[in-house]
């Protein structure tokens, strides 16, 4: 495995705080780029509601991070952006299946 498959892995293994399912699956997480020559990364953080609470983003936010750092990687950049309509229904049928108790 490439560091690329290992860093995209680890982003893809990135649970929600409160939610029992990966941040890529909710579809959090998209514009994934990286970049080989310095094996940076920039991404973006698709998040369901603007007034999100600023410590569950920080905490996203840093979870990528440590990911990413831990396949080799350096996260140079995370993009925030609101869902859709769509993307929040989908968003939020999955969180009620997923929640933690």
């Amino acid at each position: 495995m490439d560091n690329k498959d290992a860093i995209i892995e680890a982003i893809n293994n990135v649970e929600h705080p409160a939610i029992a399912a990966s941040l890529v699956d909710l579809g959090m997480v998209r514009d994934v780029e990286y970049q080989p020559e310095d094996q940076s990364v920039t991404l973006t953080l698709v998040l369901p509601f603007a007034n999100i609470l600023e410590h569950v983003r920080d905490y996203m936010v840093n979870s990528l991070y440590l990911a990413i750092q831990g396949a080799g990687g350096e996260l140079v950049s995370v993009s925030l952006a609101q869902m859709t309509d769509e993307e929040r229904q989908v968003f939020l049928q999955m969180e009620q299946e997923n929640w933690r108790q």
